[in-house]
């Protein structure tokens, strides 16, 4: 199938290369760009543990510890939302690491099972500017602090890039990939933009029903990974293409 990915460029690159194993033709369209904010690190002696809800915020994290504390950062209690976000901060050094089913509620179930009582300090959420879910708010009916650390911006994209508007006037995507309820927002706002100069509408592939809502409320048809994770966007789109 000819796919369009619209994940930032980082994570993009990595899908790729698992579609073009299972066959698939990749475009890469990405509706954010990943850009490093300028927010400051909290004191180390403050810190329980590490929640990462993304794998862009591993890498913010990883670029910000260049110091002589980098080795004791890595060393900390890190939970991570799912499967990609895990695999990325244990290939950025983080070894001491907790992986949850890919969304923020059982992210906070994790962290409340996993965390050491006996430790003082907060929960340092690595945050970018935009987020889905509120995990201090979860935390808190664990009576668990957490301290967001926005170290990255994801901003969206203004349209389609001259070669992506060229590839759907031209043959068209079978399917488009849709990784979170903010992407799936602007996607929708620029379809509208070159809607009409289309031969068809791609099906959008959706890692969650709520993400899957959106597309389905203008007009799009979809279809829902079995689970909010990689593995089961892989295994649904070779199941359709199949």
């Amino acid at each position: 199938m000819r796919v369009l990915i619209t994940r930032p460029q980082d994570d993009a690159q990595r899908l790729a290369q698992r579609l073009h194993a299972q066959g698939h033709a990749c475009h890469l369209a990405p509706l954010l760009q990943i850009t490093p904010t300028e927010a400051e690190l909290p004191p180390l002696g403050d810190v329980r543990g590490l929640a990462f809800t993304s794998a862009n915020g591993v890498r913010a994290l990883a670029a910000k510890l260049t110091h002589a504390d980098a080795a004791r950062w890595r060393a900390l209690p890190a939970y991570a939302v799912g499967p990609q976000t895990y695999a990325a901060a244990a290939q950025a050094g983080f070894a001491n690491l907790t992986e949850a089913s890919g969304d923020v509620e059982s992210l906070a179930e994790q962290i409340a099972s996993h965390i050491d009582r006996s430790m003082q300090g907060s929960i340092v959420h690595i945050a970018g500017t935009h987020l889905a879910g509120n995990l201090q708010a979860l935390l808190a009916a664990h009576s668990i602090p957490v301290e967001k650390c926005v170290l990255y911006e994801a901003l969206a994209a203004s349209q389609f890039d001259a070669p992506t508007q060229a590839a759907m006037r031209d043959h068209g995507f079978e399917c488009v990939v849709i990784y979170s309820q903010r992407s799936a927002h602007i996607y929708v706002a620029l379809m509208a933009q070159i809607e009409a100069a289309m031969p068809f509408k791609p099906v959008a592939f959706c890692l969650s029903p709520a993400i899957a809502e959106i597309l389905q409320a203008a007009g799009f048809a979809t279809e829902t990974a079995a689970a909010p994770h990689e593995d089961a966007m892989l295994a649904l789109l070779q199941n359709f293409a199949e």
